[in-house]
């Protein structure tokens, strides 16, 4: 079962003893930042959020039938969403993505755009969708209200803000407002600028071991058999594994395990071709690419068979240039560019 409140998050056992301590001892950090790989932090704030906003929470668990339990599914009116803006074409191509969505099924709904950003916003500026602040200096407005109970701000994309938001949303974690607690999530830590990672307290979310990958899969529906294949492949994240059980992925890792043969070859010329035919490599959301190569990873790490020992001595360099990839991507190189460099660091 899962390991946090509302069944929501599956995090590995122990992960949460620190914080749990620290808020039966009334010192929940006022400002916490989850490292945890994109899209797979949603479910954990969500628990964690609602914990906080429930008074009859015990061990940092929300009891799930008080009226603020019920309250929480629909958009408590003390937690507050600080999402990347996106124009309305955008979101019409998007859904499910938005505060609604997140709340229905966060392992699910979609991701923003990685060229999105938090805007500073304020007066005159209106959010995307409904629940969502207009923004840093609308966030700013509504916490200047005086509160007697908790309040939460969630920013499950950290990374997403840009200097001038993140400028502005330090203005308020250096004296944060009374009962007001700010729960985000990025994938690694020099992601979010020095001076809000500075105060924040850090929670690394370590990966799923694969028999609870199985147990998370299996309480979803997902046949034992596909569970199982999947949870050696999905780098122990329960959103990738549920992900891997869709018949697209079935396409993705077939094309996946095409470039890691590719990859591992020194054919330069097979190499680029395959580089620079790539749809997924091309397209404008970043998202194809990244699915490809987090995919590869998985498949990598999934007990993919090697011809020789030479072969077997090159998969460390392969994964570290897979990462290197994701991580240049995820800064908003070319995809194309990131998988040559990736080859070429192989091989060169």
């Amino acid at each position: 079962m899962a390991d946090t409140m509302t069944g929501r998050a599956w995090i590995a056992p122990g992960t949460l003893d620190g914080l749990r301590q620290a808020a039966e001892s009334g010192r929940f950090p006022p400002v916490l930042l989850l490292l945890v790989p994109r899209g797979e932090g949603a479910a954990l704030l969500l628990d964690l959020a609602q914990a906080l906003l429930c008074p009859q929470a015990r061990d940092l668990r929300a009891c799930g039938t008080c009226p603020d339990c019920r309250r929480f599914a629909s958009g408590h009116s003390r937690l507050h969403w600080l999402l990347p803006q996106v124009s309305e074409e955008m979101a019409q191509k998007i859904e499910p993505y938005g505060p609604e969505w997140i709340l229905k099924e966060p392992w699910t709904a979609a991701l923003p755009p990685l060229s999105a950003q938090i805007p500073v916003g304020g007066e005159g500026t209106d959010p995307t969708w409904p629940m969502m602040v207009a923004g840093v200096r609308g966030l700013a407005g509504r916490l200047a209200m005086s509160e007697r109970e908790n309040r939460v701000v969630l920013v499950p994309y950290a990374d997403q803000l840009n200097q001038n938001s993140s400028n502005a949303l330090l203005k308020l974690l250096e004296e944060p407002p009374d009962r007001t607690y700010f729960l985000m999530a990025a994938p690694a830590a020099e992601r979010v600028l020095p001076t809000i990672r500075s105060r924040s307290f850090l929670q690394p979310v370590p990966p799923l071991p694969p028999s609870r990958v199985v147990e998370f899969l299996k309480a979803r529906g997902v046949p034992e058999s596909v569970a199982e294949e999947v949870s050696t492949r999905c780098l122990g994240r329960p959103g990738a594994a549920l992900a891997l059980c869709s018949d697209e992925a079935r396409a993705v890792r077939a094309r996946a395990r095409e470039w890691l043969e590719v990859f591992r070859g020194r054919d330069a010329e097979r190499a680029l071709s395959w580089i620079l035919e790539s749809e997924e490599l091309q397209a404008k959301d970043r998202r194809a690419s990244q699915l490809l190569l987090e995919t590869a990873l998985g498949e990598l790490e999934g007990g993919m068979e090697f011809r020789d020992a030479r072969e077997a001595d090159a998969a460390e360099g392969m994964r570290a240039g897979l990462e290197q990839a994701l991580r240049a991507i995820s800064q908003h190189a070319r995809p194309q560019m990131a998988l040559a460099g990736a080859w070429l660091g192989l091989h060169a």
